[in-house]
């Protein structure tokens, strides 16, 4: 049924960012890196990486890259001793320390087209792929994949545009704007089912503990709004109208999702609806969550590192292209990676540039990562290592 809800020391800031190393991200099956926002709080923030730092970032050198011989390449992510990386026509697994192919999972090209980004769930991939078909058809197919063989679990059809995709408690949601479908879909993992659907977007995969924001004209005609949905049933929780609320992250505990609203950044609590202000100007794109700052990418290229709590600017550097990508910290250093296929190792105390490999041609988020960086140009993954 379609539904029409469419001041620190820079000594202990910096221990403040990289954080005490906390169980591995691998404990309880959420991977090494999970989905490109290192979780489903989409923080870009991974606090469990304790070799690549601050002062032994320029120590990283070239480890191996793979063969150019794919397209549409996104950036990987890492579990259980291997590297998972999608592109326009399947995945490819290797090896996390000596980068051999383990296995490929293949799409047939001449039935399918685009694929979204990839998340690794309890031993297993998920991930999207369109279907081609008649110019301005909304169609699109789920793939699960068992994560350790690349063997096919099952897959199962989307009616509609698949461009974002969020996995947690056993549902994929999965969302773009659609001419003729529900702009949001959501489906068991175990089966396929159908759980629900929406006519509004997620313009970016955040959930705060089973909840998901959801933004945009309702119906494709209006009223603009921004609900809270419940990820198991599609129950909205909360509704504002004529706001859009677009989600960025969510705090540790999943009780606040920070989201940019026009130029604003803002808190919202997922369970009541409430808006609290937290800054003004930004424009923000992207958020990296920290335990004492947020790292906000604006519209216009600059990056800011706030005062989580206060929303405080502690400094602000502009970096031409940063508005396109996901920016990461790990290890205690800012990533930042622009459209012009640079990447910006930056001191997150302060924001000055440190002297790290240049990645070149990244066109896509870096992962880092147990010792490794990952980067990609699109068509091959390299891999930096001390």
């Amino acid at each position: 049924m379609r539904r029409s809800v469419k001041v620190l020391t820079a000594a202990a800031v910096l221990a403040a960012t990289v954080a005490v190393p906390a169980a591995p991200a691998a404990a309880g099956g959420t991977g090494w890196w999970s989905m490109s926002g290192y979780l489903v709080s989409n923080s870009a923030f991974n606090p469990n990486e304790t070799a690549v730092t601050v002062p032994t970032v320029p120590n990283l050198k070239l480890k191996h890259t793979g063969s150019p011989a794919r397209t549409g390449q996104r950036a990987p992510v890492v579990a259980d001793g291997l590297v998972y990386a999608v592109d326009n026509l399947g995945v490819t697994a290797t090896d996390e320390v000596t980068g051999a192919q383990k296995w490929r999972f293949d799409l047939e090209p001449t039935e399918f087209g685009f694929s979204t980004e990839l998340v690794h769930t309890a031993g297993q991939l998920v991930f999207a792929a369109s279907v081609r078909g008649m110019p301005g058809s909304d169609h699109s197919q789920i793939f699960v994949i068992d994560a350790a063989t690349g063997t096919l679990v099952r897959d199962f059809r989307d009616e509609g545009v698949a461009l974002q995709i969020l996995v947690d408690r056993g549902v994929v949601v999965v969302s773009g704007f659609g001419r003729y479908s529900s702009d949001t879909r959501a489906y068991r993992i175990a089966d396929g089912q159908l759980l629900w659907e929406h006519d509004v977007v997620m313009d970016q995969p955040v959930s705060a503990n089973g909840r998901v924001l959801l933004s945009g004209y309702a119906g494709n005609g209006g009223p603009l709004t921004s609900t809270v949905v419940n990820i198991s049933n599609g129950e909205p929780l909360n509704t504002t109208t004529y706001r859009d609320y677009r989600p960025l992250a969510t705090d540790e505990t999943g009780s606040k999702i920070y989201v940019g609203w026009g130029h604003s950044l803002q808190v919202l609590d997922p369970a009541t609806g409430n808006l609290s202000w937290l800054a003004s100007d930004l424009n923000p794109t992207f958020t990296v969550v920290t335990p004492t700052r947020l790292y906000v990418t604006s519209a216009g290229g600059t990056v800011f590192a706030l005062n989580r709590s206060t929303g405080a600017i502690i400094w602000s550097k502009q970096v031409t292209g940063s508005e396109h990508q996901r920016a990461i910290i790990a290890g205690g250093v800012l990533y930042v990676t622009a459209k012009d296929n640079r990447v910006y190792a930056l001191n997150p105390v302060d924001g000055a540039t440190l002297n790290a490999p240049a990645f070149t041609g990244a066109t896509d988020q870096l992962v880092v990562t147990y010792g490794r960086v990952y980067a990609t140009d699109g068509t091959k993954l390299t891999v930096y290592g001390l």
